[in-house]
């Protein structure tokens, strides 16, 4: 008998796998191992059980997370720091789960956005209590925050869609030496 945690663990995965676009759930019950009765048994519905695989990936976002960037003495290393762990090999369902949402979003905000708000929050929170530590002003750091989050994100989507992780990276490492220029 699988538990409701095992059931969740194995719905990440296949998650991970397949995105959550056409997420059916006699195939993935049949992936893994049991039927489509019993997950709604388990979860009582199909927006449970995604709701459930989105908050254990919220989970594992703040906990591969860590305090990534706790050496950092400059917002240019902060923002080094966050490009290597958004594309380290060990990040990358995640990275590509993330970005599926923020698509789902704009497409259907109702629904998809407080999921997405959800995985982009820990980040966010992160690099605005690094850049606040480095003593950049509050509201700086806010505004300072969202700016690098929103274009590491733009470079992970187009690292992930092109394969062209040697461009891509260049264009990171040029973002982050921006941030080291005299103001």
């Amino acid at each position: 008998m699988h538990t409701r945690e095992e059931l969740t663990e194995a719905a990440l995965g296949y998650v991970f796998a397949h995105g959550l676009l056409n997420l059916s759930l006699r195939p993935l019950a049949a992936a893994v191992g049991t039927s489509d009765r019993m997950l709604i048994y388990h979860f009582g519905s199909k927006a449970r059980l995604i709701a459930d695989v989105l908050e254990l990936a919220n989970r594992r976002v703040s906990e591969g997370m860590g305090d990534f960037a706790a050496t950092a003495r400059t917002p240019q290393q902060v923002v080094e720091r966050a490009w290597q762990l958004m594309t380290a090999p060990q990040t990358d369902a995640l990275a590509r789960l993330y970005l599926e949402l923020c698509a789902l979003s704009v497409r259907d905000g109702a629904r998809w956005a407080p999921a997405h708000r959800k995985l982009r929050e820990p980040w966010l929170d992160l690099l605005h209590r690094r850049l606040v530590a480095l003593k950049v002003p509050g509201r700086r750091a806010t505004v300072l925050a969202t700016l690098v989050l929103d274009t590491l994100d733009g470079l992970m989507l187009d690292r992930l869609v092109t394969g062209d992780a040697a461009r891509v990276d260049a264009a990171a490492r040029a973002f982050a030496r921006l941030l080291a220029e005299p103001r």
